[in-house]
């Protein structure tokens, strides 16, 4: 995934790297299969939760490059980090925007921030802006989302059946501040205590990747009774 590039500049044990291979494998094809699922129900969802699907096929769009591009060996792949960061943050945020039914000049400022994301590290010329950026526009998802949650908790007969996906997005996306703001300094840890903090997001993309496939087929299976 991004930002795992800083787990493969150390020397891992063998076991210690043979799980984040196999944990690598199982978030492809939950992140695969959650895409596909996706796809083929996009026509059964509402124009608004078709935000869901932009997202889900944009993160699969981004790992896939990366990690072609990882096989093929080539050497620097890190203008896809700010591309990254830029396109989540406008498909989480275009998500909400909808979804709170809020004013569309809102999309204009998230357009704006994201094109800001996008284009930081060559302002300042130096990558690791897009650590901070990332860290940034994870607290503005995050103060959304949260928003939005309470908004469906004082709603309760509006229950959406994404909710599971809203608070699984609130958990993932406030952990990574924390994650992408210190990952450098995390580095110079002891392997042991790096790896954990990188075990614990790991596991979450695997929940997330697997509400989005839980969901969808829920969804389908209440559109059908």
């Amino acid at each position: 995934m991004i930002g795992l590039d800083l787990v493969h500049q150390l020397v891992l044990p063998h076991r210690m790297e043979l799980f984040f291979n196999l944990i690598s494998v199982i978030i492809c094809v939950l992140l695969t299969t959650a895409s596909i699922v996706s796809i083929t129900k996009y026509k059964l969802i509402t124009k608004n939760e078709k935000w869901y699907v932009y997202y889900i096929i944009f993160i699969f769009l981004i790992e896939f490059t990366s990690y072609t591009m990882l096989i093929l060996k080539f050497q620097n792949y890190a203008f896809l980090y700010p591309i990254y960061i830029a396109g989540e943050f406008f498909t989480v945020t275009g998500l909400y925007i909808k979804k709170l039914n809020l004013n569309k000049y809102y999309f204009l400022a998230t357009g704006l921030l994201s094109i800001f994301f996008l284009t930081v590290d060559r302002i300042f010329g130096q990558y690791q802006y897009n650590d901070y950026s990332k860290a940034v526009s994870n607290i503005i998802m995050t103060v959304l989302i949260g928003y939005s949650l309470i908004q469906d908790i004082r709603n309760i007969r509006n229950k959406s059946s994404f909710q599971l996906i809203d608070k699984i997005f609130f958990l993932y996306f406030t952990v990574s501040i924390f994650i992408f703001i210190f990952q450098n300094q995390l580095i110079a840890f002891p392997k042991d205590y790096f790896t954990s903090i990188w075990v614990i997001n790991n596991l979450m993309s695997c929940m997330l990747y697997s509400l989005f496939i839980y969901t969808f087929f829920k969804k389908i299976t209440i559109k059908q009774q």
